[in-house]
């Protein structure tokens, strides 16, 4: 079988006081756009990377380290896009852990929706994350105080740092907490299949795959690309 054709090109992106110069490599025929994914995931990393060194620049090193789980217990907002690919994931895995994750899933789903928190009923977001946190829900791909799927971790995820000590990302209400301004490129990834899109929790991922839209456009890479840098002008 023949390898799928890519395209791959170098994309000069300014956010912010940040300049990012990253090569995005994308499949050339038309595919969902859970395919684009990684590639999204590698210019997350490179905006990330670059926000990182102004920070050490000016003296803020990072305190996150593997196994301090407490920004596994936030609300992560995660689009329709990043949903697709982690059900896609899921399914992947061995029986075994896709039971585990199940009964995960359905623990902090009935723990959301026990505090009233599944829907957003017109409330700042604001306000839905503080009560989100006050929960204590860890996300269902968290074990051992580590992420699971590091390296598909969501878009949002890879952009919160902190250079405050660790322990104080665990307090109810985040005192003390100091996060990297990293510019929230994730939140382009919103729009990329539908304008009005929106968000959901991950920990809902599995409620929301119950009603999810049914079908998808399929567009090659670099129209996703576009799309994807077009939302970001929007933001």
């Amino acid at each position: 079988m023949a390898a799928e054709a890519h395209s791959t090109a170098t994309l000069r992106l300014t956010v912010g006081d940040l300049r990012v110069v990253h090569p995005l490599t994308v499949p050339q025929a038309p595919v969902a756009a859970a395919e684009v994914v990684p590639a999204l995931q590698g210019l997350v990393n490179a905006v990330v990377a670059a926000a990182e060194a102004g920070s050490l620049n000016e003296g803020g090193a990072i305190s996150c380290r593997k196994g301090c789980g407490a920004c596994c217990r936030q609300l992560v907002p995660i689009s329709r896009t990043e949903g697709e690919r982690l059900l896609a994931l899921v399914a992947a895995m061995p029986a075994e852990r896709r039971d585990a994750l199940a009964m995960r899933f359905a623990a902090a789903e009935a723990a959301i929706r026990g505090a009233g928190l599944h829907e957003r009923g017109g409330r700042p977001d604001r306000e839905l994350s503080t009560g989100y946190f006050a929960l204590g829900v860890p996300c269902p791909f968290l074990e051992d105080e580590s992420c699971s799927i590091h390296a598909e971790r969501p878009l949002v995820c890879r952009e919160y740092l902190v250079t405050s000590p660790a322990e104080l990302c665990a307090g109810p209400s985040q005192e003390g907490v100091t996060p990297v301004a990293v510019p929230k490129v994730s939140m382009a990834a919103r729009g990329l299949q539908d304008e009005n899109e929106g968000w959901f929790p991950l920990a809902l991922l599995m409620d929301w795959a119950r009603t999810r839209p049914k079908g998808s456009a399929r567009r090659t890479g670099p129209e996703w690309i576009q799309r994807f840098l077009k939302g970001l002008g929007r933001k």
